[in-house]
């Protein structure tokens, strides 16, 4: 859908992103001119959407008969590059990304635009901001197939919802659907489907439902609402956002309410400049992605689904592709086990662990391996637990560790006991907590 170089705003002294967009093969020129000018209309309302959450268009121009969008320039990696890096990031991290894209989603929908292609890779993230990108070329998958009549579905397979493989109009319901898969990528490490073909994925994500996550948690049932295949039975984007940020705050998200199918519901308007959707008989994967936003009005309510599947396939790898690692990464575990270590080392010059007369040849061994041990019971510590009860099994383990090497050292009493368990065991709760990658999920 375009090519994308780093520039340099010359006259404020900024750099920022240069996208063109790359119209499609085969067209008239006549037919060139109208698709040139629906997207640079449509660029230009996706730069009047002002929104933390929504890449900044600064400008958008035609150069040599394409159009070219100058847009902010962001440091920070995409969300696909931070799950390939960690193999799958924890629930709360994930609700905290999902509050702030539902807020960004809700603020484009209000303006009458769809994304159409939301995925881990159009989300940026940088600081304290979740940005989304490739808004402003929201129509140009609808504008193309209307032109070239290939039946041709623009975006990625993996992350569309079957009403837009099968043609139909997208709507607010349709980057619902998305953002369910990526927040499901972004807990699991892979998508909700994949599958050796195009043709093979588009008929798992229309008839199959997904695989049931396994490190989703408190999440699992805003999943399946999600990814509830009818558009009008999804979950609603307020529904979304109440349990993203019931999750983000630490606590029970409510379980979506099961509510009955509406027995008439009126078809939604065509907008006058929305053209007949193309056939999906010759719907061909492409390789770029092209976000594409129509006004059309959401048809229903969206509704949580009535029916959660307690299991499912597993996906068929992709061709080329290797797995995503499950386990927690080495690296976290050695930096978890060398804090552990180097804090019970410190914990020794405390005023009430003062123990240096211990210290020295053979006991100095001894209290080597009791540090060792203890932060080999802290590290291997994965508590699959809300932040409260994960906290309390940390100074739990440490208080029955202190009492241990109490009975075999007698140099603490009741209270050094207890101050000891509940200093470290919050410290290396706090580890676990913080070191990317060392909790289970």
């Amino acid at each position: 859908m375009g090519r994308v170089w780093r520039g340099r705003d010359e006259t404020l002294g900024r750099e920022v992103a240069v996208k063109e967009v790359t119209l499609p093969q085969g067209v008239s020129d006549e037919q060139r001119a109208v698709l040139l000018e629906r997207v640079m209309r449509e660029a230009r309302a996706a730069a009047r959407l002002n929104h933390p959450g929504i890449i900044t268009v600064h400008d958008v121009v035609e150069h040599e008969g394409a159009p070219v969008i100058v847009m902010e320039y962001v440091t920070g990696p995409s969300l696909a590059a931070a799950v390939a890096q960690e193999g799958h990031l924890p629930v709360r991290r994930v609700a905290e990304i999902g509050v702030l894209m539902l807020k960004a989603l809700s603020r484009a929908h209000a303006s009458g635009i769809v994304h159409r292609d939301l995925k881990p890779d159009n989300v940026l993230l940088m600081d304290d901001r979740v940005i989304i990108t490739d808004f402003g070329i929201a129509h140009m998958s609808d504008a193309t197939m209307t032109l070239t009549h290939t039946g041709t579905i623009i975006g990625t397979p993996a992350y569309m919802a079957p009403e837009q493989l099968e043609g139909k109009p997208p709507t607010p319901a349709t980057d619902l659907w998305s953002l369910g898969a990526t927040l499901y990528s972004a807990l699991e490490g892979r998508p909700p489907f994949s599958a050796e073909t195009f043709s093979a994925l588009c008929v798992a994500i229309v008839m199959q439902e997904p695989p049931v996550p396994e490190r989703a948690g408190r999440l699992a049932p805003l999943l399946a609402a999600l990814l509830t295949k009818d558009p009008a039975r999804r979950a609603s984007a307020e529904q979304a956002l109440a349990a993203l940020e019931a999750v983000s705050r630490g606590a029970e998200p409510a379980e979506p309410a099961e509510r009955a199918e509406p027995a008439e519901r009126a078809e939604p308007a065509e907008p006058a400049e929305r053209a007949e959707p193309a056939e999906p008989a010759e719907i061909q994967a492409q390789a770029a992605p092209a976000p594409a936003p129509g006004p059309a009005p959401d048809p229903a309510p969206a509704l949580a689904p009535t029916d959660v599947p307690p299991s499912g396939p597993q996906p068929v790898p992709v061709a080329g592709t290797t797995p995503r690692p499950q386990s927690v990464p080495a690296l976290a575990l050695l930096l978890r086990g060398v804090g552990c270590f180097a804090l019970i080392w410190a914990g020794t010059m405390l005023p009430y662990n003062y123990i240096r007369e211990w210290h020295g040849n053979l006991r100095e061994l001894l209290i080597s391996a009791t540090a060792l041990v203890v932060a080999l019971v802290n590290t291997s510590l994965r508590p699959r637990w809300p932040v409260a009860p994960a906290w309390l099994l940390f100074v739990v383990v440490n208080l029955a560790l202190f009492m241990a090497v109490a009975l075999i050292w007698p140099i603490w009493g009741l209270l050094g006991v207890l101050c000891n368990a509940l200093l470290l065991g919050t410290a290396c709760w706090a580890l676990w907590w913080s070191v990317p990658g060392s909790r289970s999920r």
